[in-house]
């Protein structure tokens, strides 16, 4: 569907509700989660009490946004790594 047939189909408050309500009670499953689940449950057994694995503990961090600064040091890093030294910042 397009913007514009969206636009015309829909009020904004109506899809505010559809956003808001996919965003925080969507019943859409989460693979991630599920597989969590599953290997929590299939390893569960096979643990010392108290130190059963949490379902979370199987889903992947996503990294939260950097800063500018963050990136660059990021970028020095991956050259340093590479073998290919600092790089050079035009003035300004």
């Amino acid at each position: 569907m397009t913007q514009g047939e969206l636009c015309r189909r829909m009020t904004s408050a109506e899809l505010s509700e559809h956003i808001a309500y996919t965003r925080w009670f969507s019943a859409l499953p989460d693979s991630w989660r599920q597989n969590g689940l599953v290997v929590a449950a299939l390893l569960a057994p096979h643990c010392e009490k108290g130190k059963r694995p949490k379902p979370d503990d199987f889903v992947p961090v996503e990294r939260p946004p950097q800063h500018e600064s963050q990136d660059m040091a990021s970028l020095m890093e991956l050259r340093k790594a590479f073998g290919l030294g600092d790089l050079e910042l035009p003035d300004g």
